[in-house]
């Protein structure tokens, strides 16, 4: 199957808010691991919701 540019960049720009979702969501969320909780990056910070 081919797609042009414009199919392309639709796909591109889907993709990017579905993963803005999920970041905006785990930034917001607590780990599920019991013993073990890493630190969040700093990058990270920007999804986060505003109070």
């Amino acid at each position: 199957m081919k797609y042009n540019r414009t199919s392309s960049n639709k796909i591109a720009k889907t993709v990017v808010s579905v993963l803005d979702s999920v970041l905006k969501t785990e930034a917001n969320s607590a780990s599920c691991c019991v013993i073990y909780q890493p630190k969040a990056p700093k990058e990270l910070e920007r999804f986060k919701k505003k109070k």
